[in-house]
């Protein structure tokens, strides 16, 4: 995403009532970006932006049910390719019950969305939608279920090439309260997938894993095992993988905390093909002591992409990335922060290899 608001922190405007359970915050966000590679393709041109982002949150803490709900406008300008300016709303609620056996959230989602898709290698603007339900349940004071029902809708406009997506989810995870600090997962999931261009897919898997203080100083969820996807169509077919998903965090000291991540999936690219990623990360952030009043974050990642079946073409991208960003604050009303990431895709095609830069300049205010 070339947007700078997408990348920098919040500015608000805070508003408490009813006794300080319902809250309105607003923000404003001003950014410059320059990004050597918009389309993300070999020998694509470069670009800058200017972009501008307004938003309000409204949260109620209150009663057996909690409220968050947010609305946000961003808008932004090129500089050579102004056929890609856009102005992208976005609409979420979100409802929470934190109280009695059941618990849970409610939430619905819709955005528009402009950014640059490595799968396709083109610059991409898409109405999504989304909702969930995920639930939890205690059996005893040893076990508990969870349950997660998802649905995602990507509507991709003002280009034929690409594919709208369609996904629905159900997740089942039994957990075990091993001690106080770290609970042992096991569970099942199935998602089913439709892609506009007529491919169907079945996604399962089955998984172990754990939740809460892995290790002294360092906590996190890991999951891992198997799964299986189940492609309808013409160029259909079968695939099987591992699966995992992994975030821990280790706060060296009390400034400085490193944050390792991992994951391995099946997902569906707008061109409707099916891609097995694997991806790695590893990032820092320190925070030092006042009266310094910044925050630095940097980290590496590697990722792998095999662009599964006929469709694919025997496509494999292996992309090395870097990112720093540093963020003041100025003042009590303003902050600004200023960001670099950098992007190395080497790819058997010949078009998909490319090298990317992006840098931005952001400012926020709160009133």
């Amino acid at each position: 995403m070339v947007v700078a608001a997408a990348m920098a922190p919040r500015a608000a405007a805070l508003l408490d009532f009813n006794d300080g359970h319902d809250k309105v915050t607003v923000s404003a966000e001003y950014g410059i970006t320059y990004d050597s590679n918009l389309f993300v393709h070999a020998g694509g041109p470069g670009d800058y932006d200017q972009s501008l982002s307004l938003g309000a949150n409204y949260t109620r803490r209150a009663g057996l049910i909690g409220v968050n709900a947010s609305l946000s406008v961003s808008t932004a300008r090129f500089t050579k390719f102004s056929s890609e300016d856009f102005t992208n709303p976005s609409l979420s609620l979100e409802l929470t019950k934190g109280q009695g056996r059941l618990t849970g959230t409610v939430s619905l989602s819709a955005q528009r969305e402009s950014t640059s898709d490595t799968a396709t290698n083109l610059f991409t603007t898409s109405w999504n939608y989304g909702s969930s339900i995920n639930l939890r349940y205690p059996i005893n004071d040893r076990y508990y279920f969870t349950s997660l029902s998802d649905f995602s809708l990507h509507d991709y406009v003002q280009n034929s090439s690409l594919f709208n997506l369609l996904s629905y989810s159900e997740a089942i995870d039994v957990f075990y309260v091993y001690t106080s600090k770290l609970d042992l997962l096991g569970g099942y999931r199935i998602r089913l997938g439709e892609a506009q261009g007529g491919s169907h897919t079945q996604d399962n898997a089955l998984t172990l894993g754990a939740t809460g203080g892995i290790l002294p100083k360092l906590t996190g969820s890991f999951r891992a095992g198997y799964q299986w996807r189940d492609e309808s169509g013409a160029t259909g077919g079968r695939y099987g993988s591992l699966t995992t998903s992994l975030s821990l965090s280790w706060p060296m000291t009390k400034r400085v905390t490193f944050t390792g991540e991992a994951s391995k999936d099946f997902t569906t690219a707008a061109s409707d093909v099916s891609v097995d990623t694997t991806a790695f990360n590893l990032s820092a952030s320190l925070k030092p002591t006042s009266p310094l009043k910044f925050i630095l974050n940097t980290g590496v990642g590697y990722a792998f992409s095999n662009f599964l079946g006929a469709r694919g073409d025997g496509r494999e991208d292996r992309a090395l990335s870097f990112n720093a960003s540093i963020t003041f604050t100025l003042t009590a009303v303003l902050s600004s922060s200023i960001s670099y990431a950098y992007t190395d895709n080497q790819s058997n095609i010949a078009f998909s290899n490319f090298a990317r830069h992006t840098a931005t300049f952001n400012l926020s205010a709160r009133f």
